[in-house]
């Protein structure tokens, strides 16, 4: 009889550890699987400018057509959103993200600032461009040119990898021109406005302006990189701390980070930076948020937001079920902009509220290839590593 019960005892344990490796290469495959596609989207055309981007587009507010988009800022965002799980890739995915990453080399290296060899722009910078494709705007190239901004420079070294002195050496350009610094902080709430926190464009000639999301990155940058934060960066997570205590991320998205815009968005970038990060008062923000994404989660109308909202969760430590709209095919639709370029953004109060308001000057971006990675991530996230 004992027999018999260890047989069946030892099947069941036999059968368990079946199907849980039937499992296991069944995510692992769908990982693979996307990984392909996202790197099948990556352009191959040496006699395009465009070589070893991955496709983005804009569109303006008030208009239906995309217009080929050429920055910096999908493509690094698409290597950083697959490449911070290498560590834990089966080796046919590193080998994806690898070739993908050689074949970006060359093309990201068009946004480096070659004066200073450390920092990059949105747009191409040699020659200087604005709104690629935007007829009559790039008359206005060379005297419209944006300066470098920390928020592209982070997330390009995040993409391509970074050593603690490059990272350090970032860190300072950042903090020579931050509020404070030059000239004061004219287009943010007047409680905050003085705070001594990093400044998103780098260039003298450039108003200051202070973005939640931005500042999560440029932080998130340097916590990876594992380098001493300073005052600078105290500064910027305790500013992070407290507009997210007073609920400007989800009563004033579009402006307490212009350049996002959106609650979903906003709380993405705060809940990753959470993931990463060891500060206090940041990692005690985790209850209210996990509440919040949960709220947003059940009105969020467009697969792009629900999945934002749903990776979120999964940051914050919380559970949740993967929303079953979001898939390959509705995340190639164009509905909600991750990232948003508004000029009322250079404006300085109260211009800068009443023109961000009205739209008139903004135009939203997309990318498919990124919104893939948005999922790869999700994916890797749930705890379906495979070595």
């Amino acid at each position: 009889m004992k027999k018999v019960i260890l047989s069946i005892l030892l099947f069941v344990f036999s059968f368990n550890l079946y199907a849980a490796s039937v499992v296991s290469d069944s995510i692992l495959n769908q990982r693979i699987a996307i990984i392909k596609l996202i790197a099948d989207l990556q352009i191959n055309n040496l006699s395009e400018v465009l070589n070893g981007s991955f496709s983005s587009y804009r569109k303006y507010y008030f208009s239906s057509k995309l217009k080929q988009e050429d920055n910096v800022f999908f493509t690094s965002l698409v290597l950083f959103n697959i490449g911070q799980f290498s560590s834990k890739m089966h080796p046919d995915e590193l080998a994806l993200l690898e070739k993908a990453k050689a074949n970006a080399s060359k093309y990201v290296n068009r946004f480096k600032n070659q004066n200073n060899q450390l920092t990059y722009n949105f747009w191409p910078r040699n020659p200087p461009q604005i709104f690629p494709n935007g007829g009559w705007l790039n008359l206005l190239n060379k005297k419209a040119a944006l300066a470098d901004d920390i928020d592209d420079c982070a997330i390009t070294l995040l993409a391509l990898g970074t050593n603690d002195s490059l990272a350090k050496a970032m860190q300072s350009k950042f903090g020579s021109y931050r509020v404070g610094l030059i000239k004061p902080n004219k287009s943010f709430y007047k409680e905050f406005k003085n705070r001594p926190v990093y400044s998103t464009w780098l260039g003298t000639k450039m108003p200051k302006d202070v973005d939640l999301s931005v500042l999560t990155n440029v932080v998130l940058m340097h916590t990876i990189a594992k380098i001493p934060l300073n005052a600078t960066d105290s500064a910027s997570l305790d500013l992070i701390v407290d507009l997210v205590k007073a609920n400007k991320h989800i009563t004033d998205p579009t402006y307490v980070s212009q350049h996002y815009a959106n609650s979903a968005t906003i709380i993405y970038h705060i809940a990753r930076l959470i993931y990463y990060s060891d500060y206090p008062a940041l990692l005690a923000l985790k209850p209210i948020l996990l509440e919040q994404v949960l709220a947003l989660s059940k009105q969020a109308r467009f697969p792009l937001e629900q999945l934002l909202l749903n990776t979120s969760v999964l940051r914050l430590g919380g559970k949740i079920d993967f929303p079953m709209s979001v898939n390959e095919a509705s995340l190639k639709a164009n509905k909600y902009p991750y990232f948003v370029a508004n000029i009322a953004s250079v404006l300085n109060n109260p211009f800068k509220r009443i023109v961000n308001r009205t739209n008139i000057v903004r135009f939203d971006y997309y990318s498919y290839a990124f919104n893939l990675s948005l999922l790869y991530e999700n994916w890797m996230l749930r705890g379906d590593f495979q070595k």
